[in-house]
């Protein structure tokens, strides 16, 4: 079981290229979600463009 775990986004060093699972998509968007403008165009899932708008209007 792969589970999400905020503790290790300190060590989360993958870039764009190198995403391949869902939880490294997850694991990058929590920790750029604070330098990000808009959704990358690789995290398309309509999942990732809702968390995303939660932080904006949580901002």
């Amino acid at each position: 079981m792969n589970l999400l775990s905020t503790d290790k986004l300190p060590n989360f060093v993958k870039e764009e290229g190198d995403l391949l699972t869902d939880t490294d998509k997850w694991m990058y968007l929590l920790k750029h979600m604070s330098t990000l403008d808009k959704v990358p165009t690789f995290l398309d899932k309509r999942i990732f463009q809702l968390i995303f708008n939660i932080s904006e209007v949580a901002n």
